[in-house]
């Protein structure tokens, strides 16, 4: 069965110097106990008939036996003695020293007077009982009670054999040290031996006030154990501090009667609360401690999901409730309804009590609760062959030498002394040849028991220049594991390094399908990233997490640039020599760890490199495609008009960019001159331009019907399609072959020059503002006359504010001056002219797209179709 534990933060040695003082105190205590509850002491041979308990003010009487003088007397239940043939006392010590010293001293016959304070009477009360032979007095039993009363007087061994071994076997394990010291109380709960009181003073105060330290938190403690063994209760789930508060509670009703051996409230509890309440608050919080204790572990029974944790809680579970539940129902009776047990009811009782440590043993070496015996007996076995081939060397070459020796003395002559150096010559050969064999055979005998016996600093360099050579994680994974398993020899070895993604992937190793992949918020991954060196578990420590299926004894972290990230994880199984993973073995691991985390960076490095340039290509390609596309979106060939030739061209500053121009063809010599600029570059501003052109493209028919109507609707819908910050300036303008006539709407778009053929200037103002700002829009439709020779030039602002930096722009001015100074031309010609001279004006540098309409208008007759 698992045992879900928290790591102790203790060191080992500071754990095992506590567990040899518990030990110590536990063994003298048992002695002890064994020792004088054989002990004969004086006993008294009268009796009156009644059941005593002690307090400082008198002697309660729980319970008066039928028939004998006592009741005959008038005792009653409740009664309190508070004074024996005259005497008092100040302590229940004394009262009960009191009642024993009367008892020695009289005989059946004798009359001895109580004074009684008895409930309801104001004054005391006085009876004058005759003494009785005590029943059983002098009456063995047999055989049978001999044999039993000698079981009873070996009460503590079992308890205390069980519980020493688990702990100093698990001295790391939290539960053991619950489980060594819920034993320990169980030892306390014997009955206290009248010969105590024949021990050394200090001696008696000591052993009374152990005795009633661990008797006071007996229940609580059971809880406790229970609460966390072999998971957490839903009881400890749901209020963890329980077990915490009736251990403080029980110790507090239990320990004030330390000097004299019996559980009794502390005395600032009695001077809260009455007596008889505090009391009653007493048993309530031990047998509700105990029923606690036994749901939980009830719990634990019904919950158990596989088969082998099933019959491992199934033995401890049935030897707990069969071996404690009778003594609580015995231990109740006799408190609450003062009932007299039988010696043989109490034999069976402590007989079957005995079942709850027996069950705990055979359920550790039975069905590995602790995982025990195998390393018991795998170390035993290593010890014997290994010592064993040692011994066996030895014998032979003693024996050989001395064979030899003997071989030897017939060459010489009787009393000669040469013998004995060429013998023993011989035995230094036969044993320096025995020592090579031995270390040979040892080496086979450490791989047969999977000891390790390595040179970390040449698996370190090994490592080191290795992973100079690996490329990946798989690789550096089968790495990894390769050199652990050669150097420790772990039942298994997963490693996790971490992906693009964020997660543990196991790249080595045979993981069950659901811990493939561990996420760095799991439980147990959290906190191992914040250790900066291999974290031993104890056996189900990761209960509960993704981890547990894997049965990890040892996980190593390994970590990145920052102490807190983790690249990886080694995951390492119990070794297969069953030893635990030692200090050297942690340093090896935590060198291991940080080859590796170099290895990961360098790794990830390469990975990010490599994903970076192929990014950049795929962006490359991406926006080459894309130049393409939107290349193909605008006009392809110019407008064939009789009256006007255009041209247009789109120089961006970027692969793709938001400028628009296009050449709408409404067909009966009606030509669309469209130009946009969407605010914004690149491809935002490119998926706008192309938003918009489809817009346009979708119902631009209407222009000659509704120019207004046309250019309402295209706002409408670029203002819903587009964020707040996005709007666009256009010119628009539908110009008719037949009469020279351009109709425009100038939304808020730089004013296109229209240079007339007598050297006039004039200019399209905005009639609207621009589009997509705003929902509620409205524009104005204007209209000029072209004449012969006129050229009409809509550009963007790339070409007025074109410069060779931020300080000077190439202008309006130098536009019309430009336009102007063009000789008669193609519409092709003047735009390459004018193209060039603000190139030229700007020095190569461009900072804005460049976009540029050009129409001229010529005589009908002569025009041609570009």
């Amino acid at each position: 069965m698992a045992i879900a534990t928290t790591e102790s933060r203790l060191s080992r040695p500071l754990l095992w110097a506590s567990g040899i003082v518990f030990a110590a105190l536990t063994i003298f205590y048992s002695a002890a106990w064994m020792y004088y509850i054989r002990r004969p002491v004086p006993m008294p041979q009268v009796e009156i008939g009644f059941d005593e308990s002690y307090s400082a003010d008198g002697i309660e009487i729980q319970n008066v036996h039928p028939g004998s003088p006592a009741e005959k007397s008038g005792l009653r239940a409740n009664d309190a003695i508070v004074g024996i043939n005259g005497s008092t006392a100040g302590s229940p010590q004394a009262w009960a020293q009191l009642m024993r010293q009367v008892w020695l001293g009289s005989h059946p016959g004798d009359i001895v007077t109580l004074t009684l304070r008895r409930p309801g009477d104001a004054e005391p009360v006085v009876i004058t009982p005759r003494f009785r032979a005590r029943q059983g007095a002098g009456d063995t039993g047999g055989i049978a009670r001999t044999i039993a009363v000698q079981i009873l007087d070996l009460y503590p061994l079992l308890f205390l054999v069980v519980g020493l071994a688990v702990l100093f076997l698990r001295v790391e394990d939290r539960n053991a040290w619950l489980l060594a010291l819920l034993f320990a109380t169980f030892i306390s709960a014997g009955d206290m031996p009248d010969s105590f009181a024949a021990a050394p003073p200090h001696l008696r105060a000591f052993l009374i006030a152990y005795r009633t330290l661990l008797q006071s938190v007996l229940t609580g403690l059971f809880y406790f154990f229970f609460a966390v063994f072999p998971t957490r209760s839903p009881i400890d789930r749901k209020v963890p501090w329980l077990k915490w508060a009736l251990l403080v509670a029980c110790f507090c009703l239990g320990f004030g009667g330390y000097r004299v051996g019996y559980t009794s409230p502390l005395p600032f509890i009695l001077a809260l609360v009455p007596e008889p309440v505090a009391q009653d608050a007493r048993r309530v919080v031990v047998y509700g401690a105990i029923t606690l204790g036994l749901v939980s572990l009830l719990y634990n029974r019904i919950s158990a999901s596989n088969r082998d944790d099933v019959r491992k809680i199934k033995v401890i579970f049935w030897g707990t409730v069969v071996g404690v539940t009778p003594a609580v129902v015995i231990a109740l009776a006799q408190e609450v309804f003062h009932a007299q047990i039988s010696f043989w009811l109490n034999f069976v009782k402590v007989i079957l009590l005995f079942l709850f440590p027996a069950s705990f043993a055979y359920a550790v070496l039975k069905h590995r609760v602790m995982d025990i015996p195998v390393l018991l007996k795998r170390s035993a076995r290593y010890f014997m062959v290994e010592r064993g081939f040692l011994i066996l060397i030895f014998v032979l070459s003693v024996a050989l030498t001395l064979w030899f020796g003997q071989a030897f003395s017939h060459f010489f002559s009787a009393g000669s002394k040469a013998a004995v150096p060429v013998g023993a010559t011989f035995g230094v050969l036969v044993i320096s040849s025995a020592t090579q064999v031995h270390r040979r055979v040892r080496t086979r005998l450490d791989r047969a028991f999977f000891r390790s016996s390595y040179d970390a600093q040449q698996i370190l360099e090994d490592l080191a220049a290795r992973t100079l050579n690996t490329s990946s994680r798989e690789g550096l994974a089968l790495l990894l594991r390769q050199n652990i398993w050669d150097a420790l020899h772990p039942r298994s070895a997963i490693i996790y390094l971490r992906t693009g993604t964020g997660f543990l992937h196991a790249f080595a190793g045979d993981p069950p399908p659901e811990a493939a992949d561990l996420s760095s918020a799991d439980a147990g991954i959290a906190e191992l990233a914040k250790r900066d060196g291999p974290w031993e578990l104890i056996p189900g420590q990761m209960e509960g997490t993704p981890l547990a299926p894997l049965g990890p004894e040892c996980l190593v972290p390994i970590h990145g640039s920052s102490a807190n990230t983790l690249e990886g994880v080694a995951v390492l199984g119990p070794r297969l020599s069953e030893e635990p993973y030692s200090s050297s073995d942690k340093r090896l691991l935590a060198s291991v760890a940080s080859h590796a985390g170099i290895a990961m960076r360098s790794i990830t490095l390469a990975e990010r490199m490599a994903e970076r340039m192929e990014a950049d290509r795929r962006t490359e390609q991406e926006m080459q495609i894309a130049r393409e596309v939107q290349s193909r979106l605008l006009p392809q060939q110019p407008p064939s008009l009789k009256t006007l030739e255009c041209s247009g061209a789109c120089i961006q500053t970027r692969a793709v960019g938001g400028d628009y121009y296009d050449f709408l063809d409404f067909g009966s010599g009606r030509l669309g001159l469209v130009l946009a600029d969407i605010s914004g570059k690149g491809m935002s501003a490119a998926l706008l331009m192309a938003n918009l052109q489809a817009n346009l493209r979708g119902q631009y028919a209407l222009a000659l019907e509704d120019m207004t109507r046309l250019l309402r609707s295209v706002n409408l819908l670029f203002y819903r399609n587009t964020q707040t910050s996005h709007y666009a300036t256009m010119f628009f303008g539908v110009y008719d072959d037949a009469t020279r006539r351009l109709r425009y709407v100038n939304c808020g778009h730089n004013a296109p020059i229209l240079a007339r053929s007598n050297g006039r200037i004039e200019r399209l103002q905005a009639t609207a503002t621009v589009l997509g700002l705003f929902e509620e829009w409205e524009c104005t439709a204007e209209e000029c006359e072209l004449s012969p020779g006129d050229i009409l030039v809509i550009y963007t602002d790339g070409i007025s504010e074109a410069g060779p930096n931020d300080q000077e722009e190439y202008g309006e001015k130098r536009l019309v001056a430009a336009i102007q100074g063009q000789p008669p031309q193609t519409a092709s010609q003047v735009l390459q002219a004018i193209l060039s001279e603000v190139q030229q004006f700007s020095q190569g540098h461009q900072a804005d797209d460049m976009t540029l309409i050009v129409a001229t208008c010529q005589d009908g007759d002569k025009n041609t179709a570009a």
